[in-house]
């Protein structure tokens, strides 16, 4: 069955030939694929004719090994049939109906390093493609868009940590990605092959190819020593993140982020980072918004730039002037008010300020930058927003998620703590957890005999 296919390709060859070729990825019963290379007049047949999981007998393929892997390549004195109709053929498409669309399969043609622990992969030169072997201690519901293409794609993050102490970010795409909840949750141990891992945001992040595979609580040795290392107090060991992930990525819900720790924890732990960024996961409640400075009347949001960055589909966000010219883009274009606050965030132990923006702090008001602007341009005037914002305070608990890192400022080193994210709490997966630390506590505590 043709599980991928990709458009042809025309190239002019050492001797001086103009070649055309087109990539095919095959899988049959035995859950394993591999990519074949089509020449000619047979890659340059419709696109129609590969799609739909097409079936196909292909004779004369010959197999090579390339950087550990296994690719093929269809000789011309080959064939290639669609649609055959072969008792072989009918084993394949049975097995396809019966569940193989779904199967995980074995790619011959992957070429990956080999699995590595995460640590490692802060000085490896990337980008690399990996296998990895970890818990899963966090993980995001899927999330549907379309690509610049027109192309409906579905994908899910999860974050993997294995006995390095280190974790980092995995996108997952199309079925793997639509997988089940209960699949992902409770800690669940996998072994994830053909990750390719790029610098993103200034951490690394992986995405995992269509080639690759994913396997739920495998039986091998090194996935026996992440489990061992995970039950005798990895769960409780603070993790290097390797990954920076972007203020509210994802979606709605899902587990708290980074290092579980009190706002007096945080603030401790965030005045001992060095140049690599820590994430901590704190649960509390706002507290206050700074809506004065020195006396003045600090602006809650600006107007920011809205028209997309040379290159890429973002947009600028850069803040332009009262005349709506953005410097960045030299030109007057769309532009909208982006929220950007200074909040003190507070729990049991400690509170702290922390700057907050854009979708984070709109998550935080339960307000829209554009419903903040039009609350101040009303009749209530500044006064009618601030209201509106004191209206926010203590109202719900909140699941905070604060990055660390070492910054200059005036060639002085100096902390700079942000809001990453923040949502509201998952009370029971909260409340499980609070139990989960009563118990340790209780566990640990002296037995007191009354006399």
């Amino acid at each position: 069955v043709i599980v991928n296919f990709r458009p042809t390709y025309a190239f002019t060859s050492k001797e001086g030939k103009e070649l055309v070729k087109r990539e095919i990825t095959i899988a049959d019963q035995s859950a394993a694929s591999m990519v074949v290379t089509l020449w000619g007049a047979r890659a340059q047949q419709e696109d129609s004719m590969f799609d739909n999981h097409a079936l196909v007998s292909i004779k004369g393929v010959i197999v090579k090994e390339w950087k550990g892997a296994r690719m093929g390549s269809l000789l011309e004195a080959g064939s290639l049939a669609f649609q055959p109709s072969t008792p072989e053929a009918e084993k394949v498409r049975q097995w396809w109906a019966q569940g193989g669309k779904s199967a995980n399969l074995t790619s011959l043609s992957l070429t990956q390093d080999g699995l590595i622990e995460l640590r490692t992969l802060q000085t490896k030169p990337a980008p690399c493609t990996v296998e990895l072997c970890g818990v899963i201690v966090n993980f995001r519901p899927t999330y549907s868009f379309t690509s610049k293409e027109g192309k409906e794609l579905v994908k899910r993050e999860i974050t993997v940590a294995d006995h390095s102490a280190a974790s980092m970010v995995v996108t997952l795409w199309g079925e793997r990605a639509q997988q089940d909840d209960s699949l992902f949750d409770n800690h669940a141990l996998v072994n994830i092959k053909g990750v390719l891992v790029k610098e993103w945001n200034g951490g690394r992040s992986g995405s995992l190819l269509e080639g690759g595979s994913l396997v739920f609580q495998p039986a091998t040795p090194e996935a026996e020593k992440v489990r061992q290392w995970w039950a005798q107090g990895g769960s409780k060991q603070g993790l290097t993140a390797l990954s920076q992930e972007g203020p509210g990525s994802g979606g709605a819900g899902g587990a708290a982020r980074g290092r579980s720790c009190s706002v007096e924890e945080m603030r401790q732990a965030a005045e001992m980072v060095t140049s690599q960024p820590e994430v901590f996961s704190v649960v509390g409640r706002l507290a206050l918004v700074q809506t004065r400075k020195q006396g003045e009347v600090q602006p809650l949001y600006y107007i920011a730039c809205q028209e997309p960055r040379p290159g890429s589909s973002l947009p600028c966000n850069k803040r332009v002037g009262e005349d709506g010219f953005c410097a960045a883009c030299n030109r007057v274009g769309k532009a909208a008010p982006r929220l950007n606050l200074r909040c003190r965030f507070t729990d049991f132990s400690d509170s702290a300020w922390l700057t907050t923006f854009h979708e984070t702090a709109q998550r935080v008001l339960s307000m829209s930058a554009e419903e903040a602007k039009a609350t101040e341009a009303g009749e209530g005037g500044r006064e009618g927003l601030e209201a509106a914002v004191k209206r926010c305070y203590f109202q719900q608990p909140l699941q905070i998620t604060v990055r660390a890192r070492l910054d200059s400022y005036n060639g002085e080193a100096r902390t700079n703590i942000t809001c990453a994210d923040a949502r509201p709490v998952n009370r029971t997966a909260h409340g499980r957890a609070m139990l989960k630390g009563i118990r340790e506590m209780l566990g640990e505590a002296p037995v007191v005999v009354a006399h």
